[in-house]
């Protein structure tokens, strides 16, 4: 029932075609807009900061350097390999699905149940709902958001229930508009290659498409990317400086030679080294200390996560 009320949402082409015959004016309602969804569900952005939240963005490859991060960390949660364990619950927010809807919505990189999913769904419907007849509304299709917005509300709504102790978050289309970025104090942000992609929203050219990426860097937060093209890394670097965000370039590490990657492809090699330095960043942010030698030498939790990360498909 619930995945059949969802697919009610889905408006996915027809938002397209409106936005790009809106031009940019659309794509700057998308934030306020998101944020107005958040509130009809009980939320202000700053209820996200207790989330711990970890912002990636990109063109080619966020889904697998979210999957590694989330893979990495959940090595410190309590197990027979982790006797002092700094988290109990890792939340991981990717899209799309492979095969079903839940599996957008992991923890501890397991999709959630079916009876959770059921849960937290009609939890976030019945909230939106009843914030429409409060303000005497219809609670009929236009009382929640889009099939995306909803299902990010929904993460949100779950994961602070659910009280994970970090969640990851890859962003939907872009990054500046994106309806993800409604986060306002990430710990650290990460953006993957960039190249040609969404150009009805995003643009047509590297450079405009970096300027969307970017959008997720947030004052005074570090930033870590992969080598870009050279007018994309220009518009990077250029967006990092107005907003005071230290950014830095990850080269592939040279560690990963030895290691047995989940993910086996060579290209992971840069999603891999990327998720390795926004991991530590996240864990810096926690005052989590980390050996003398790092990068050069990883903690056991690091190669474990990288080896047992799981991504079907990719």
């Amino acid at each position: 029932d619930a995945v059949i009320a969802l697919n009610t949402l889905q408006t996915n082409a027809a938002a397209i075609d409106a936005v790009r015959k809106a031009g940019n004016s659309m794509n700057l309602q998308s934030i306020p807009e998101m944020i107005e969804w958040c509130r009809r569900a009980g939320y202000e952005p700053a209820d996200f900061d207790k989330l711990k939240p970890i912002h990636i963005a990109g063109t080619k490859g966020k889904g697998s350097t979210s999957a590694f991060i989330s893979s990495i960390l959940t090595q410190y949660i309590p197990s027979p390999s982790q006797p002092n364990p700094l988290f109990n619950k890792i939340g991981l927010y990717t899209s799309p699905h492979l095969r079903f809807i839940r599996e957008r919505i992991r923890i501890n990189n397991e999709p959630l149940s079916e009876e959770l999913f059921a849960k937290y769904f009609w939890e976030t419907w019945d909230k939106l709902e009843e914030s429409a007849r409060a303000q005497g509304e219809p609670t009929e299709k236009t009382a929640k958001p889009s099939y995306f917005r909803f299902l990010t509300v929904m993460a949100f709504h779950t994961y602070i229930r659910e009280k994970v102790d970090t969640a990851i978050f890859e962003c939907g289309v872009g990054g500046e508009y994106d309806c993800t970025n409604v986060i306002p104090n990430p710990s650290v942000t990460g953006i993957t290659s960039l190249g040609i992609d969404h150009v009805q929203l995003l643009g047509n050219t590297i450079e405009e498409i970096a300027w969307h990426k970017a959008g997720i860097m947030k004052v005074g937060v570090p930033a870590y990317t992969v080598p870009q093209l050279p007018a994309a890394q220009e518009v990077l670097e250029r967006r990092a400086v107005e907003k005071s965000v230290h950014l830095s370039t990850v080269q592939n590490n040279p560690l990963l030679q030895n290691i047995e990657l989940g993910l086996s492809a060579p290209f992971q090699h840069s999603n891999a080294s990327l998720a390795i330095m926004l991991s530590s960043a996240h864990l810096q942010s926690l005052s989590y200390p980390l050996p003398s030698l790092f990068p050069s030498k990883l903690p056991a939790e690091f190669i474990r996560g990288l080896e047992q990360v799981r991504w079907p498909g990719r």
